[in-house]
């Protein structure tokens, strides 16, 4: 997921400036769009991770301050630097007022979005606990699903009917646009076994369910980002294929453990280590080349 996140945005240069009606335009459009699987599963593993079972559980107040540790410092240190760079090379003129409200909306780099959302998962660590123990996954994550597509897609219209003249663009910082992958993974983490066994009894259904959502993502992406088509659905197709590829992914992983752990390999093992550095800082030095 975090070397899927760098290829993103190494792309992202050619998918802005293509000619988006050229092969060359497709051709890099395809992958970039399958690789957005890796920040849906960046929630999914954190859900997961929240909810495995332990032998000794950690008290909240000792979780919230090692995620204050672990996540939310290192952010913050970087929002510095993204904010010091870009002031230094003249796209920014220095006003803490701008980098508060610039590091409070995710909105220094591309990817610091998936930050702003993830920490209000964290604060809201007790209720996503409780969610997974008490209530079935059949019947709550049908609910997450629809309450996914509600605040990622319409959000702005919903509000709209009881403030007509109001505007709201942060639909992507909030957490109810990734409900469905952060739950999915807290009630795999809590019955983790069976979540295990169940990936390993659908492992056909996986494959067949990301072959044809992911195909189906790709040609339509293709047909309406080059306005060759009108595709209001296309958000939808992808979240298919997103909740497939992260289920495949997953018991691929399962299947594999010792090359998932990088075993063998110094480099994947730092690359795991490190991957929250990387994620931080990877824009900046493709902004600097």
């Amino acid at each position: 997921f975090c070397l899927l996140v760098v290829f993103i945005h190494v792309l992202s240069q050619a998918v802005s400036s293509l000619d988006r009606l050229s092969w060359q335009y497709a051709l890099v459009l395809i992958p970039q769009r399958l690789a957005f699987v890796s920040v849906p599963g960046f929630f999914f593993l954190s859900g997961l991770k929240l909810t495995l079972p332990r032998e000794h559980p950690v008290p909240l107040e000792r979780y919230y301050l090692g995620r204050a540790k672990t996540l939310l410092l290192p952010y913050l240190l970087a929002a510095a630097i993204y904010y010091l760079f870009f002031v230094a090379i003249g796209w920014y003129s220095f006003s803490p007022g701008q980098f508060l409200r610039e590091t409070a909306l995710g909105s220094l780099s591309a990817q610091f979005y998936f930050l702003i959302a993830l920490i209000q998962f964290i604060l809201l660590t007790p209720l996503f606990q409780a969610l997974s123990r008490r209530w079935d996954p059949i019947l709550l994550l049908p609910l997450a699903l629809g309450v996914t597509w509600l605040s990622s897609m319409y959000l702005p219209s919903v509000l709209q009917l009881f403030v007509p003249d109001s505007s709201f663009p942060y639909s992507a910082l909030l957490f109810t646009s990734y409900l469905v992958y952060y739950l999915a993974g807290c009630c795999a983490g809590s019955r983790y076994p069976r979540f295990l066994a169940l990936l390993e009894e659908n492992f056909p259904l996986l494959c067949w369910s990301t072959l044809f959502f992911g195909s189906a993502d790709a040609i339509v992406s293709v047909l309406a980002f080059s306005g060759r088509r009108n595709a209001p659905y296309l958000e939808m197709l992808h979240t298919l294929y997103i909740l497939s590829a992260i289920l495949l992914l997953c018991c691929c992983a399962a299947r594999h453990k010792e090359l998932m752990r990088g075993a063998g390999s110094p480099l994947l093992t730092s690359i795991d280590r490190a991957s929250y550095l990387i994620y931080l800082y990877h824009c900046l030095v493709i902004t600097i080349f």
